[in-house]
Parts: C-alpha cells; structure tokens; sequence
C-alpha cells in the first residue's frame, strides 16, 4: 500500500438547518493493488476533543501530534486497524468507544511506514 495523502477537515455548515458543524471528516488516498482509492471517515467532532489529552501523552502519537491533527490520522488509523475498511469509500463512526480504538494499541509498523514520509 502507498500513501499519497491524508487530510482532515471540519466541516461547516451549508445551509442554517444542518448539523454539519458537528462533525469532522478525516480522509486518506492511498494506492491498494494497483488501484487508487480514498477513504473518507466522518465522526462526531466530540470524539476528537475527548481523545487529544489521551493522546498528545502517548509515546507513540505524541510526535505524529506535533505535525498532524487527530481528523488527519483518523483515516489512516482505520486502515491500520480494519482491513475491511480497505475496500469501503465512506464510513461514519457515531461511538466513542469504536472511534477511540482506532487509536489504542495501533499498527506501529505499519503508521510509521507511512506517516513518517508525510512528515
């Protein structure tokens, strides 16, 4: 797998009877078997405010955080950690829980392979 870019956004709202200022979007293209792809994860913007002290004190994330915001991991940490989402364009994660395992315990090897050239 090569990764050509990852990017997060929040999003804001369209029109003044939508939600979308709630949410944050994480995306990633990437390169599987041959095939150009991109990931687009969208999640409660909360999610991501609970979990930054959690994890700008992980030796792990924490010099990732130093460069990259958490909405532009998210993506990328799911690939990492479900290979069913390597075929999937859209996903929307609405639990904590699921959205914070993304995170815990990640594929170290495979982040680092990764990230470090985006550096």
């Amino acid at each position: 797998m090569f990764i050509h870019h990852i990017e997060g956004k929040e999003l804001e709202k369209e029109k003044p009877n939508t939600s979308e200022d709630y949410f944050n979007r994480s995306e990633a293209t990437y390169e599987w078997k041959g095939v150009k792809h991109t990931l687009h994860l969208l999640y409660v913007r909360f999610f991501e405010e609970k979990l930054e002290d959690e994890l700008t004190n992980d030796a792990f994330w924490k010099p990732y955080l130093q460069s990259f915001k958490i909405r532009d991991l998210a993506a990328l940490a799911a690939l990492a950690k479900h290979e069913k989402f390597l075929m999937r364009k859209r996903v929307y994660i609405n639990d904590y829980d699921e959205f914070r395992n993304l995170f815990i315990n990640p594929d170290k090897d495979f982040l680092n392979q990764h990230l470090k050239p985006l550096l």
